[in-house]
């Protein structure tokens, strides 16, 4: 037998058919076209009353989603129905000039003048919140121009309300948006293009159906969120943008300068590669941690790291679960070790795993019931006639 051949051949398939897996799963922790629909007309309504108002500065007022919601990113929240929908409130007629405490001001004045903002509305350090019970919450950030950003950039408040603070959630939209359209290309090994041929079908799920970095950053949260659920880890989580930042200039990395037998591999690079983009420096024994928006000047995702050093720690041993947690998918054999596996490291119900591998399990019971269903010993199943297997009945490397 040409185990030369068939191993190569059948981890391939298999990695190509995790892909399927892991994006069923990210389809299950995707809002619902519903949700997203409802989210936008409500905050589009929120837009409509602030520019309705007496004050001149507000007649511009441009309300746009930013964060997970703008980026595509966003998943199911854990453990609780109201999911976040960060919201920025442009307001191009003021300037760095003006009070930021009195711009915050202006908005929950012009907010709490309507009858139903007003029982749902809590001030934030920074922004204002409307709340919608069991739905998802609304978190409005007022902003001006930032003259000094030939990028389009605003300012926000600090979370004092003292000074203005840089950033450029629109410019780092476009930015993530071009990294997600990069195409990674991928090739078959030398062992797998000599094995493969006109009678041998690709295996099914061999493409997501979003772009790869965001389901990447998509399974990279849900597994931040289901490692520190804990009520004494949540204020040592990893925050989103950090996470996706890193992501993307990783992933934007990986694609320029590698090729991948498969997206499965690619995923695993992108994640390995991640803490290589943290800039750190040491002055006088105390680390400095930067992870700068580069889409603006002045904006450190990663500065409160500096002031506690816990926030570092806590994101390299995530991040060592996290790439852990995928490579130990691969090495799972069976159904339903590959489905408890990924329940337990995201966090999901065991039922929401299960549905995850149903196009895998369906493919092979047909491939089975056609008498097409191959096998390389000990290490993976194929759906049609690969060369050296053997044909299968029972016990299977996915378990069915």
């Amino acid at each position: 037998m040409n185990h030369d051949v068939t191993a190569p051949l059948a981890e391939a398939y298999k990695k190509w058919a995790l892909i399927g897996v892991l994006d069923q799963l990210c389809q299950q922790l995707d809002l619902t076209d519903t949700q997203y629909e409802t989210a936008r007309e409500r905050y589009k309504a929120i837009g409509d009353w602030l520019a309705a108002g007496e004050s001149p500065h507000l007649q511009n007022a441009n309300i746009y989603a930013h964060g997970s919601i703008g980026l595509g990113t966003a998943n199911k929240p854990v453990g609780r129905n109201e999911f976040d929908v960060d919201l920025m409130c442009h307001l191009p007629a003021l300037g760095p000039a003006t009070s930021a405490a009195a711009v915050k001001a202006l908005v929950g004045t012009r907010l709490r003048e309507h009858g139903k903002y007003r029982e749902m509305l809590e001030e934030k350090p920074r922004c204002w919140r409307i709340n919608y019970a069991n739905e998802f919450h609304l978190d409005i950030t007022p902003s001006v121009p930032n003259p000094q950003c030939m990028s389009g950039g605003e300012l926000v408040p600090d979370k004092k309300l003292a000074t203005w603070k840089p950033t450029n959630p629109e410019g780092y939209m476009n930015r993530f948006e071009a990294y997600s359209n990069l195409r990674p290309v991928f090739y078959l090994g030398e062992a797998l293009a000599k094995a493969t041929r006109a009678d041998v079908e690709p295996f099914p799920g061999q493409e997501m159906s979003k772009p790869l970095l965001k389901r990447i950053v998509q399974l990279l949260k849900r597994h931040r969120d289901h490692e520190f659920l804990a009520p004494t880890r949540k204020d040592l989580a990893p925050i989103s943008i950090i996470i996706t930042t890193l992501a993307a200039w990783s992933y934007a990395e990986c694609v320029a300068k590698q090729q991948y037998a498969n997206p499965f591999e690619l995923i695993i690079d992108v994640i390995a590669r991640m803490p290589k983009f943290i800039q750190i420096e040491d002055v006088g024994g105390h680390k400095f941690y930067v992870v700068e928006n580069e889409t603006t000047i002045g904006e450190n995702f990663a500065e409160k790291w500096t002031r506690d050093e816990r926030l570092a720690t806590a994101f390299f041993t995530w991040h060592k679960n996290a790439l852990s947690a995928f490579n130990m998918l691969i090495r799972a054999e069976g159904v339903d070790a590959i489905g408890t596996h990924l329940s337990k490291s995201f966090g999901v119900p065991l039922e929401y795993a299960r549905r995850s591998l149903e196009p895998l399990t369906n493919a092979i019971s047909v491939a089975r019931a056609a008498g097409t269903l191959q096998v390389a010993p000990s290490l993976g199943v194929v759906t049609s006639a690969m060369r050296a297997g053997v044909a299968v009945r029972q016990n299977t490397f996915f378990g069915r």
